[in-house]
């Protein structure tokens, strides 16, 4: 008996085995596709697949008023951020979430993040919504593939945007790019080179003040005193820079004759000018 449900289980095998390497695999008519940003120090990744227009009315009909739309086809559309994020002011923790759109015919549309990521892109679960934000959908020029992108990137925030047909959904996502940059430092190096970020790019001076005093009081040389006096001259302490920037080339010409200093030679000659 056990011997006969043994062969059994092994025709039953060899039969799925043949069918698996006889199926040929085919694209879909929705292909795959990822997106990825790295806003500031955070990561912003969507995957998805892109359903095209093919000529039908999309709005209203393929994608109903007032239903939950997967935001693309297949599987669910995921957007996966690797640190905290907020959207729209509402604060969304580091994680996977399924994006969900409710279409309006008129007005704003509702655009959700679900946390609830196994199910197949047309199962919608709303006890798993996370967080709903309204968005103003825009007019485009006709767009036959429904993509993802992202618009207008800083160091803090980007536009995520969703296009399809003629209708744009731009989504603002926030990330706290300060508070990343607070807890890498450590080493007189990486707060010098987080001082010198916010000097390079105008962002959280008062911060970068104190970065670049704890890296002075770890280790002083050329290099984070070349910063500190950037940071006093954009404060408006012109003689503290200039003071500053005058001990940071002396330092420099004492550990080697032939140290580049121009740069900063350049800079104290035009805060001595001012």
């Amino acid at each position: 008996m056990n011997r006969m449900i043994g062969v059994v289980l092994l025709a039953v095998f060899m039969v799925g085995l043949v069918d698996a390497q006889t199926t040929p695999r085919v694209p879909r008519p929705s292909q795959g596709a990822m997106v990825k940003q790295i806003v500031g120090l955070s990561d912003v990744t969507v995957t998805y697949h892109r359903p095209g227009v093919k000529g039908r009315a999309i709005w209203g009909n393929v994608v109903k008023y007032g239903e939950p739309w997967r935001a693309g086809a297949n599987e669910p559309t995921l957007v996966t951020f690797s640190d905290e994020v907020t959207i729209g002011g509402k604060k969304l923790a580091a994680g996977t979430y399924r994006l969900i759109v409710f279409p309006a015919e008129r007005g704003d549309w509702t655009v959700v993040f679900n946390s609830e990521v196994k199910n197949w892109g047309s199962i919608y679960e709303a006890k798993y919504d996370t967080l709903k934000l309204a968005v103003k959908p825009g007019t485009v020029p006709m767009t036959e593939w429904m993509t993802f992108s992202f618009e207008d990137p800083t160091a803090n925030t980007v536009q995520l945007a969703l296009t399809w047909e003629k209708v744009r959904l731009m989504i603002p996502i926030e990330v706290n790019t300060l508070a990343k940059i607070q807890g890498s430092l450590g080493t007189w190096q990486l707060l010098a080179n987080a001082a010198r970020y916010a000097v390079d790019n105008n962002l959280y001076l008062n911060d970068a003040m104190g970065w670049a005093d704890r890296s002075i009081a770890l280790d002083r040389n050329p290099r984070n005193l070349q910063v500190k006096a950037e940071l006093l001259a954009k404060a408006g302490k012109t003689a503290d820079a200039i003071a500053l920037g005058q001990e940071a080339i002396k330092m420099a010409k004492a550990k080697d004759a032939n140290a580049n200093t121009s740069q900063l030679e350049t800079l104290v000659k035009g805060w001595s000018g001012k």
